[in-house]
């Protein structure tokens, strides 16, 4: 039987809302709330819906870009490592295809930008550049 995501994570708002209410009504103060508190940080940060919060681009693996290699590699070869770019540029002389993955700084994380660009010229990389920076 498949459960729903949504009926799933409602079910675990019920749980909590009633072990918030209740915990003080059971005898246990401050302790129990504190113990509660960091247990829902621990989820918060581990979670997965924190983790896709305000994400722009789609993540590329770093290692794949090692295996592109200029005047060598095609268009169609840089599709089959990466996938399709972001965002591509055509000049009279070249084609630059770009891919970018963007994680903005909460409370709880760092933020950082990840941009690879690769420019054709005559069907063929030419050139390969990749940084990682912090936001």
């Amino acid at each position: 039987m498949k459960r729903s995501g949504v009926s799933w994570k409602r079910g675990l708002g019920a749980i909590a809302l009633a072990l918030l209410v209740l915990l003080p009504g059971l005898g246990c103060g401050p302790v129990g709330m504190l113990v509660l508190t960091l247990v829902g940080g621990v989820a918060a940060v581990s979670g997965e819906p924190q983790r896709f919060a305000n994400i722009q681009g789609q993540d590329f693996d770093e290692e794949r870009i090692k295996l592109i290699q200029s005047g060598t590699h095609t268009r169609e070869d840089v599709v089959s490592i990466l996938g399709n770019p972001q965002t591509k540029v055509f000049t009279q002389n070249s084609e630059e295809w770009a891919y970018r993955y963007q994680v903005p700084p909460s409370l709880l994380r760092a933020g950082f930008e990840k941009v690879l660009t690769i420019r054709f010229q005559e069907g063929k990389v030419q050139d390969v550049r990749y940084s990682i920076s912090a936001l």
